[in-house]
């Protein structure tokens, strides 16, 4: 089904128009498209939705992907991301018939006289050939997981301070069903969903899964996230730009947006679950892991910050619990008490191929957007041997907010580190995955 030289031609001529559009494509997409089916909202994160986020996000895969449509092999590893949140979202090819419509329609709004019959069938092409792309990995994803479809109920069995300032709690979760789990990939995260008071739909997120893996329990640890001043202010300048763009639509019943401060539902699971009550996730899925099948010595650098710990945590427990042969330097940042530490630290005393290094950084928090310290001057105290430098088949593998992690990138890059030993986890939508792949 791939795109002949004309139909790629007339797809990668409107680019310019649509990237300059983009903004107002999404946002008025996204609006009626949910506004024509609102039962889409339980699929969506609602924070990303009203800052629009998500909105962007999509247009931007979808632009990209037609700027390389000679030459799909560089978007792999986004696409891969794709299909793993959508698998764990239990995106079903309807939803990609319902998208498929609206944005083409959004298209065709823009381009005007432009989209021409021949441009359309183009495009709608382009977009099913990215939409099989995506649906046949999907579909093999599920194929994982056997008789495991859709959502199934857990029981809160244990949960957990991590941290002096109780922010940060560990939750472990047991099957009602009483059924086996399947075994997942160290790293790998799940989606929860919950039902939050006063909210109209149900709020869906994901958490990375903190231990190694079990067939009898999984541990998701979350932190409460109370929202920035910035992230409230940045949030209502977003909205107003949707709003701004919603109203100059052609279509005046898209409707308006809200506000959704962050942390609604990490705030809701610590305050108001509690152990023996019960939550719905969806099985293991994620691009971010650690193949403990490999056979090899090669050093295992760990780099973390905050709650971001804990899919390394997950990867840290499972080395240790396998005995895999590997060397492995643990580096985490906090601003305040370093979840784990203990936990880790009576690790270490164990296994003489493990090294630590816990220090303060204010770049841990999610929410200091204005910090200008560098990654350097955070890790001063880092010596060669704490990142085996010395050694070309070194794995990385960082976690924190974005930008420490671009900042521990650009690190380790001034340091000869190929991009290629360096894995990211990439919990937000949107820009970082972007720069990433520019």
């Amino acid at each position: 089904m791939a795109l002949n030289y004309k139909e790629s031609k007339l797809v990668k001529d409107t680019l310019p128009s649509l990237r300059q559009h983009g903004e107002h494509i999404s946002t008025v997409f996204y609006k009626t498209m949910l506004r024509d089916h609102p039962e889409l909202h339980n699929y969506f994160n609602t924070v990303n939705m009203h800052t629009g986020k998500q909105p962007r996000a999509l247009t931007s895969l979808i632009l990209a992907f037609a700027s390389n449509i000679v030459n799909i092999s560089e978007l792999t590893p986004k696409l891969e991301r794709v299909a793993q949140k959508h698998a764990s979202l239990n995106i079903q090819h309807e939803q990609y018939e319902i998208v498929g419509k609206y944005l083409l329609r959004a298209f065709s709004a823009v381009l005007g006289p432009a989209m021409t019959p021949e441009v359309k069938m183009a495009w709608t092409k382009a977009y099913w050939v990215m939409a099989k792309m995506l649906t046949g990995r999907e579909a093999h994803i599920y194929r994982a997981f056997e008789d495991w479809k859709g959502w199934r109920k857990f029981m809160i069995y244990n949960k957990k301070n991590e941290t002096v300032e109780g922010n940060i709690v560990s939750f472990i979760l047991k099957p009602v069903d009483g059924k086996p789990l399947p075994l997942f990939m160290p790293g790998q995260y799940i989606t929860l969903r919950i039902t939050v008071p006063g909210m109209k739909y149900a709020q869906l997120r994901q958490y990375s899964l903190s231990d190694a893996p079990s067939h009898d329990q999984y541990r998701i640890t979350v932190k409460r996230d109370q929202g920035s001043n910035w992230d409230y202010a940045k949030s209502q300048e977003d909205i107003r730009t949707i709003s701004s763009a919603a109203s100059s639509a052609s279509d005046s019943s898209i409707g308006s947006v809200q506000p959704c401060r962050p942390g609604v539902v990490s705030n809701s699971l610590i305050d108001e679950f509690h152990e023996g009550d019960i939550i719905e996730l969806t099985h293991p899925s994620g691009s971010f892991f650690l193949n403990t099948n490999m056979d090899t010595s090669m050093p295992l650098v760990l780099i973390s910050a905050g709650v971001c710990v804990a899919p390394l945590l997950s990867m840290l427990n499972t080395v240790v619990e396998k005995r895999i042969n590997r060397p492995v330097s643990w580096i985490q940042a906090s601003r305040h008490d370093a979840p784990f530490q203990a936990h880790v630290e009576n690790m270490a005393k164990r296994h003489p191929n493990m090294r630590t290094k816990f220090f303060k950084s204010r770049l841990s928090d999610s929410d200091v957007l204005s910090y200008t310290s560098t990654f350097d001057n955070d890790f001063l105290s880092l010596t060669s041997e704490d990142l085996y430098l010395s050694n070309s088949s070194s794995e990385y593998y960082i976690c924190g907010p974005e930008k420490f992690m671009m900042q521990a990138s650009e690190h380790l890059h001034r340091h000869g580190v190929r991009p290629e030993r360096v894995q990211f986890e990439i919990f937000s939508v949107g820009s970082f995955e972007m720069r990433l792949e520019d």
